[in-house]
């Protein structure tokens, strides 16, 4: 690889594929990592067209690879650097930190300047976020249900608000306005015994409340709302394994975690275990989560088919989890921006033991087409998973985004 820049703040090298590799060092450099990662994907969902698009993130290494946007050019007017970074702010709501030409690229292909380096960068709401001059709405619908094979529920979900530093318990069929509050979606699936497993689980989410809430403050203004969301995660990782430490009752529970966290029209996850998250778009369904163990892996690979994941007989040995004989925790965290339309899964295994991917999908096909609420797709989804299978506890939140209803008078 060639070295295309070797500062205090990161060093960036160009691969022989012409991709970019930017690796984040010094002060808050985990930070930085997270925000310019967050930044690119809006960017992309905005459609802006003349920023690095993301092909790879690597958050051991803090190493960002993005496509290659050509050379920083020599000379260019203020006026004509001004208009740059002007248009990104008014057409795709993202404010520059550094707006001078050092910033500035030159693409050949595309016959037009390009624009890098968005570590600090801010991202500000834009009208276009507005659906038909009205705001973005998010609704829910959550349930659980015992499996057949045992008594009792390993699983636990939870869904709050946050404000000013406090976590405001939310039913588990609701619906909030998306500029008002900040709001978190989890579901934890326990591991570690008759006991331990139930304790883990509902561990994971009624210490989320504590954990995220107390650093991000209010969820709406948090400047790094992913970074801060991972550490929760690390943190409630930590207070797991030495609850489990201390009590010989609990020894080795452990959990699984996904959660979503709601800001703005953005939604942020962080994921460990093989609970999953969803996303359908337009009719196409999308995992935004991978399981972390290595049949997942081998999924993920290409190297087997999803029949092969589903009947292998280590699909359930995890390599990562909160809590149990896991060390280190490096959760799964990425963003994602909200639309119109929009539908998300959260769920525990016993959703993906009765349905298959194409099956999700066609419950979200048939929840658009008839406007069906969040709760009743829940229900539906449940139902039906635990028809075809049904041995293990099943838990999902399922949540659909809306338009705002038009003030009265409008």
């Amino acid at each position: 690889m060639k070295i295309a820049k070797d500062g205090i703040r990161s060093i960036v090298r160009v691969g022989y594929d012409g991709r970019v590799y930017k690796t984040f060092r010094g002060t808050d450099s985990d930070k930085r990592f997270a925000n310019e990662v967050r930044v690119l994907r809006l960017l992309e969902e905005r459609g802006c067209n003349y920023v690095p698009r993301v092909l790879d993130t690597d958050e051991s290494t803090l190493t960002l690879v993005t496509t290659n946007c050509g050379s920083v050019v020599q000379n260019l007017s203020e006026e004509k650097t001004k208009a740059i970074f002007d248009e990104l702010k008014e057409q795709y709501g993202v404010i520059h930190d550094d707006p001078f030409a050092r910033n500035i690229t030159y693409h050949a292909g595309m016959g037009r300047f390009c624009v890098i380096d968005f570590e600090l960068a801010t991202v500000i709401e834009r009208d276009t976020d507005l659906v038909g001059g009205r705001r973005l709405r998010i609704e829910w619908g959550g349930l659980t249900q015992d499996g057949s094979r045992k008594p009792g529920n390993d699983d636990a979900f939870a869904i709050f608000t946050s404000e000013l530093g406090w976590a405001h318990e939310q039913e588990a069929v609701g619906g909030a306005n998306l500029r008002e509050k900040g709001l978190v979606l989890a579901v934890s699936d326990g591991m570690g015994g008759v006991k331990g497993g139930r304790v883990a689980s509902r561990l994971a989410v009624t210490e989320l409340r504590r954990f995220l809430p107390a650093v991000l403050g209010d969820l709406r203004h948090s400047a790094d709302p992913m970074g801060l969301l991972s550490k929760a995660v690390r943190d409630l990782h930590d207070y797991i394994k030495r609850r489990g430490s201390v009590n010989p009752d609990l020894s080795g529970m452990g959990a699984t975690l996904v959660c979503g966290l709601v800001v703005g029209t953005e939604l942020h996850f962080a994921h460990v275990g093989d609970s999953r998250m969803y996303r359908w778009r337009s009719g196409e369904l999308e995992q935004l989560t991978h399981d972390h163990s290595r049949v997942g892996m081998m999924l993920r690979r290409g190297e087997i088919s999803e029949l092969q994941a589903r009947t292998h007989p280590r699909k359930n040995v995890l390599t990562q989890v909160i809590g149990a004989d896991c060390q280190i925790v490096i959760p799964q965290t990425g963003t994602v921006s909200l639309r119109e339309g929009d539908w998300y899964l959260i769920c525990s295994d016993g959703i993906i033991d009765g349905l298959w991917n194409k099956h999700i999908r066609w419950a979200f096909d048939e929840a658009a087409a008839q406007g069906k609420s969040a709760a009743d797709t829940a229900t539906a989804i449940l139902e039906q998973a635990i028809r075809l299978a049904g041995k293990d506890d099943t838990t999902l939140i399922v949540a659909k985004v809306v338009a705002e209803p038009a003030a009265e008078g409008q």
